[in-house]
């Protein structure tokens, strides 16, 4: 168990990092013409870290659906939800308000409430909304797992990978529209459920170099697709960014499983557990210090040039996140919205 959870901070740590680089390379796709070089090592960059997310929402199941402790619902409940409802509340505000004092936006009280309850508040907090959703049907899917043999589970993340993964394909490019609907496996329960299956079956350490090159293969097809997409369109087409295509979902596979195997030279380290128990803050923050170091010392994704300012500002981004998370944690109540 301690080993698993090593490398699982250790996982935890390195995603949300990355998540802050998807993040500082994305000012330059979405302002960016896919002529330029800019925009070329950009996504080249983003094509790589795409799995960050798909990794938290596997990470989350492995935890959460694999414990041996039964609690009661209600119980369970109100120690996740509010781990993560508090949170969002406070920094749901603490993002109006930037929105009003800093891009001039103009809200009644009605329209506050309105932007929070559908999601618009900023473009970071969906996450939240989803866990929510998750840690909501959390004791149920346990059940599940806690009933699913090996091969009743693989069942079910094989139709989970076709409907999530590959029918969104047949109405993108054979301008057909299918009547099985998608959304009738939500992705994100999909890797809650893998992680937890991943900690049950992990894949045997043969399949890693098999893996890591159909990894190569999604990361090319990314990379690829992303720009031919985006030409045609003549804006940023993201289709193949989506964390649920099944490019992103064998680089998170691989990925997670890597750090299972990995496990044994992933030694307890004083620095990654407080990075780990920083990461929600880190990423409710983040924005707002990527902003303001742009507005105020004028560092951002471009300074000098990409070369320089996107590993410049994505260090500098993470670095102070996770100052102010350290400092805000050690106010007597603040792990309340700093979790």
């Amino acid at each position: 168990m301690t080993k698993r959870l090593e490398y699982m901070d250790w996982l935890r740590v390195i995603s949300i990092f990355v998540v802050v680089g998807v993040h500082v390379v994305s000012k330059i796709i979405n302002t960016g013409h896919v002529d330029e070089w800019e925009w070329q090592f950009a996504n080249a960059i983003d094509s790589a870290i795409r799995w960050c997310v798909p990794v938290f929402f596997m990470l989350s199941g492995a935890l959460l659906l694999t414990l041996k402790r039964e609690d009661p619902i209600g119980e369970f409940l109100k120690r996740r939800l509010t781990k993560v409802i508090i949170p969002l509340i406070f920094w749901s505000g603490v993002y109006i308000a930037y929105k009003m004092f800093e891009q001039g936006e103009s809200y009644t009280v009605g329209q506050m409430f309105e932007i929070f309850f559908t999601d618009d508040v900023y473009y970071h907090l969906w996450f939240l909304y989803v866990i929510i959703g998750l840690y909501i049907m959390a004791p149920f899917l346990k059940i599940l797992v806690k009933n699913m043999d090996q091969k009743i589970f693989v069942y079910f993340l094989a139709i989970w990978f076709i409907f999530a993964g590959v029918l969104p394909f047949v109405p993108r490019f054979l301008e057909f529209t299918p009547a099985l609907d998608p959304g009738l496996f939500q992705p994100y329960i999909g890797y809650f459920l893998l992680g937890a299956y991943l900690v049950r079956y992990p894949l045997p350490k043969k399949w890693l170099w098999p893996m890591l090159f159909l990894s190569i293969i999604s990361y090319i097809i990314t990379v690829y697709g992303t720009h031919y997409l985006t030409e045609q369109r003549g804006e940023l087409d993201e289709f193949f960014y989506e964390h649920y295509r099944p490019t992103q979902i064998i680089i998170s596979v691989f990925i997670f499983s890597l750090f299972q195997h990995l496990a044994p030279r992933l030694k307890s380290n004083p620095i990654i557990t407080q990075l780990s128990l920083a990461t929600l803050g880190i990423y409710v923050i983040h924005p707002l210090v990527q902003f303001y170091l742009n507005k105020f010392f004028n560092i951002n994704e471009t300074t000098v040039n990409a070369l320089v300012g996107v590993p410049l500002v994505w260090i500098l981004i993470f670095a102070i996140s996770f100052f102010i998370v350290w400092v805000l944690r050690k106010i007597p109540g603040a792990k309340q919205i700093i979790p």
